[in-house]
């Protein structure tokens, strides 16, 4: 069964749960277009040394703006990989570029026939239907993959009073995760279900500062443990 995996920034840090999730797949294409604002040949050569660190094949989908998300060729890489990684980087950017184009449709496309897929940072909040929108720290309209979850990342960084204002905004029925940069939480249901799911027990926690709530009551989320041989 593919993995969904979301991170809290530092996908591209080797030393990092989020770094490591996709260790072990043979070939990763990995969609930029979320970091389109940094400097491309600084970004480039990061993924490069992540890459070569976790010895994997990588390609790189160069979508910056949402005239290359609406480009299939563009995405072409992705249905020849068995691994995903959607870099972080502006939230509202990531959902007005790729929301209903065949990027999108491609990366979705890879998890249901069994690619590992991580969305990282901005992208892993703005896959809820409901996302945190990182300049104010309100809820604003994602992508609405998953209906059950919001998801805050970079939570070290948030001050408290935004902390606070932001846990009055999530609905009372939907499980809350706030992830620090380099943390990851792994899918465990199916993906039908965990579309519209808000319960603890279809996450766990591959690493890294995790805070789950629902209703206003903090919630454990089970640690990952690796398959026994």
């Amino acid at each position: 069964m593919s993995r969904v995996v979301l991170a809290g920034g530092r996908e591209l840090d080797a030393g990092t749960p989020a770094g490591r999730a996709l260790t072990g797949c043979s070939s990763v294409a990995v969609v930029t277009v979320a970091a389109a604002f940094r400097r491309p040949d600084a970004l480039i050569s990061r993924i490069g040394a992540w890459a070569g660190e976790l010895a994997l094949d990588y390609s790189v989908v160069s979508a910056l703006r949402r005239s290359d998300a609406l480009d299939p060729e563009v995405s072409r890489p992705i249905a020849e990989c068995d691994g995903v990684l959607v870099l972080d980087g502006s939230p509202a950017h990531f959902v007005s570029a790729v929301k209903a184009t065949p990027l999108l449709e491609s990366i979705v496309a890879a998890q249901q026939r069994g690619a590992d897929v991580v969305w990282s940072g901005a992208a892993a909040a703005a896959v809820c239907a409901s996302m945190v929108d990182d300049r104010g720290g309100a809820l604003t309209v994602g992508l609405g993959l998953h209906d059950g979850i919001v998801v805050a990342a970079g939570w070290e960084g948030w001050p408290r009073d935004r902390r606070r204002r932001l846990w009055r905004m999530v609905p009372e029925s939907v499980l809350f995760m706030a992830l620090e940069s380099g943390a990851a939480v792994c899918s465990t249901a199916e993906p039908q279900v965990l579309a519209s799911s808000s319960s603890p027990d279809d996450w766990t926690v591959l690493g890294g500062a995790v805070e789950a709530r629902r209703g206003g009551t903090t919630v454990a989320l089970e640690n990952w443990q690796p398959a026994t041989p």
